[in-house]
């Protein structure tokens, strides 16, 4: 079955980050976000360095699927990264550039563009990735790691 490219989903949210490019940059690794994302769990296949670079490969398993992911895009200069998220039911293309606007503040944009295998994917995709989910996920994420910045540890979630 063919899909048309109207069947893809496209989520943006633009996060308010209290640090500077080279301080949030490093973090948006998958090692180094168990420093500051609560339940953040992964398996590392492939990184020459240990950490994000461009051709990293890592899986991560939680109540959505398995993920595979590939960071096809890792540059510090323009604050620059993509991954590409494969499962059995949809791709997922995460966009993320990071404006340094002074030293303890920088807006992250960050889009996801998710494109189904199927139709029933599509349907779960839609339910699953709602605006408001969205958001809320988008939020999370910026409180989690806004408070990592400033006090250097993890977020109590207790």
């Amino acid at each position: 079955m063919t899909m048309k490219n109207k069947n893809k989903i496209m989520r943006s949210y633009k996060q308010e980050l209290l640090g500077s490019l080279e301080k949030i940059f490093p973090l948006l690794c998958p090692v180094r976000e168990k420093e500051w994302l609560p339940g953040w769990e992964y398996n590392m296949i492939f990184s020459e360095s240990g950490y994000a670079e461009k051709g990293c490969v890592f899986e991560t398993n939680n109540e959505y699927g398995t993920y595979h992911w590939v960071m096809t895009l890792h540059n510090i200069d323009k604050g620059e990264i993509q991954f590409v998220k494969t499962s059995e039911k949809e791709d997922v293309i995460i966009d993320i550039s990071i404006e340094e606007q002074h030293e303890n503040l920088s807006y992250c944009n960050i889009q996801y563009t998710f494109i189904p295998m199927s139709s029933a994917a599509y349907h779960s995709m839609t339910e699953e990735n709602s605006d408001e989910d969205f958001r809320s996920h988008m939020r999370k994420w910026e409180e989690t790691l806004n408070y990592y910045l400033i006090h250097n540890e993890m977020i109590n979630e207790s």
